[in-house]
């Protein structure tokens, strides 16, 4: 199920949450791709321990199936990660029963110290040099401590916010797909450059997820219905002789006219100045056809 965010209301939520627990707080949605977070910026430890690709990918299979468990509980989860951190996820629920995403809280530890058979496992696990052992020793030990009780406590409250910012609408769903929502945002927006980043950010949603929707809704990629919407616009512009072509590309977004005409020309099979001639020619085909 897709939904929006009120993108100022929900950041002011997190920090202050994240003033009180002093822990980072973050909104996934259901493919676990994160889409706010409080820090923006990941804890040192957690860092240095992304900075590498085994280190990354550990995580990243981490939190995903701390999502599932999550969905499978239908409640917090509370968990240890593979780095040897304390997190908890609680799945966010309509009022209809369905998942929509989850909150998370991370990037705290339990304990004071762990020993060196501990720092051992993990560099072997992860396949990590020997000297980065100590930066991650020194960072861990700036991390916040979450006691037992309190994790407990952290995470059911953890649970009724994520109630709580589907009942005051924090989050909303989307009466239309977000591929028709996209789709429209392009289509007011061709007269400028447009990114996936742009759009991701304007619908405060993952990449994975915005190309998959427009991928299952209209079996192109985005940057090819971005290209579809932009040639659609210049055919309709081009049937006028108002415009010189070199302003049709500029208002369809394409301020280099030999691209324009390369693309347009790939697109049709006739570049914009032919495809102008020859809906002229059936115009005055058809009203001579008429008279």
């Amino acid at each position: 199920m897709d939904f929006v965010l009120n993108h100022k209301r929900m950041k002011n939520l997190l920090e202050n949450f994240y003033t009180i627990v002093k822990a980072a707080v973050g909104i996934f949605d259901l493919e676990g791709n994160g889409i706010l977070s409080y820090p923006e910026s990941v804890a040192g430890y957690c860092a240095l321990i992304r900075s590498r690709k085994n280190g990354d990918s550990a995580c990243i299979r981490c939190d995903r199936q701390a999502f599932q468990q999550a969905a499978n509980m239908n409640g917090p989860y509370i968990y240890n990660c593979h780095a040897g951190l304390v997190e908890m996820v609680a799945p966010i629920i309509t009022s209809e029963e369905k998942r929509i995403g989850y909150l998370m809280i991370g990037q705290v530890r339990q304990t004071e110290n762990r020993d060196n058979e501990q720092w051992e496992d993990l560099r072997v696990r992860l396949r990590f040099p020997c000297s980065i052992i100590n930066d991650l020793k020194i960072a861990y030990s700036k991390l916040q401590i979450l006691k037992i009780d309190q994790t407990r406590a952290c995470a059911n409250i953890l649970q009724c916010l994520a109630n709580y910012v589907w009942l005051d609408n924090y989050i909303s769903s989307l009466s239309e797909p977000l591929s028709g929502k996209v789709k429209g945002y392009i289509s007011k927006n061709l007269d400028r450059p447009l990114s996936i980043t742009e759009i991701t950010d304007k619908f405060h949603i993952g990449k994975t997820k915005l190309c998959s929707s427009i991928k299952k809704d209209y079996n192109i990629t985005v940057n090819e219905l971005i290209r579809t919407l932009r040639i659609d616009k210049a055919k309709q512009l081009l049937q006028s002789d108002e415009l010189p072509i070199y302003s049709v590309a500029e208002q369809v977004g394409i301020e280099d006219y030999n691209y324009f005409t390369k693309i347009f020309k790939d697109a049709t099979g006739v570049t914009p100045s032919v495809f102008r001639k020859l809906c002229k020619s059936e115009y005055l085909s058809r009203t001579q056809q008429v008279s």
